[in-house]
């Protein structure tokens, strides 16, 4: 078995079922009510209204838009396919804000059908959207001279391998 898991392959399958965790303990307190998005739930309409500064890009999730100056970081970023079900985390960079980039995904996402479920903003910003199949997790921080984004998606509990 250690020969069919390398160490790395290990650690990102931990990090995405610690993920998938706790998204569905998220999921399980939001049955009452939608959580508010402390960040913003809906960007303001001049950020909707106004056209993107630069193209959007799809990398790895064909539904999720990221912006033209992020840099995926593939030694560092992990996606499983199986069929028509993608999940794993993709690793980006750029020089870009902080704040810009929290709006270009609020405005972004739901354009692909994503709803927002919630967030929050401190030293790291993390977003949280959800389909009917998937949920994914948007971990934006900066570092000395750049900008990440690490992007999680997950299949919803039922469509873990392929099932609907």
């Amino acid at each position: 078995m250690q020969a069919m898991f390398p160490l790395f392959h290990r650690a990102c399958l931990a990090r995405l079922l610690t993920l998938a965790s706790a998204l569905i303990l998220c999921s399980c307190a939001s049955l009452s009510a939608p959580p508010q998005n402390p960040i913003t739930s809906s960007p303001p309409a001049t950020a909707a209204a106004a056209p993107a500064a630069s193209p959007a890009l799809f990398h790895e999730f064909p539904d999720i838009p990221v912006p033209a100056e992020l840099t995926p970081l593939h030694d560092d970023s992990y996606i499983y396919r199986e069929g028509d079900v993608r999940a794993g985390v993709l690793i980006l960079r750029g020089r870009v804000d902080v704040g810009s980039l929290i709006r270009f995904f609020q405005v972004g996402l739901p354009r692909q059908g994503w709803v927002p479920k919630g967030g929050m903003r401190y030293r790291r910003s993390v977003l949280l959207f959800e389909k009917p199949d998937k949920s994914c997790v948007i971990d934006i921080y900066e570092k000395l001279f750049y900008t990440y984004a690490e992007i999680y998606v997950v299949p919803a509990a039922g469509n873990v391998n392929g099932q609907g």
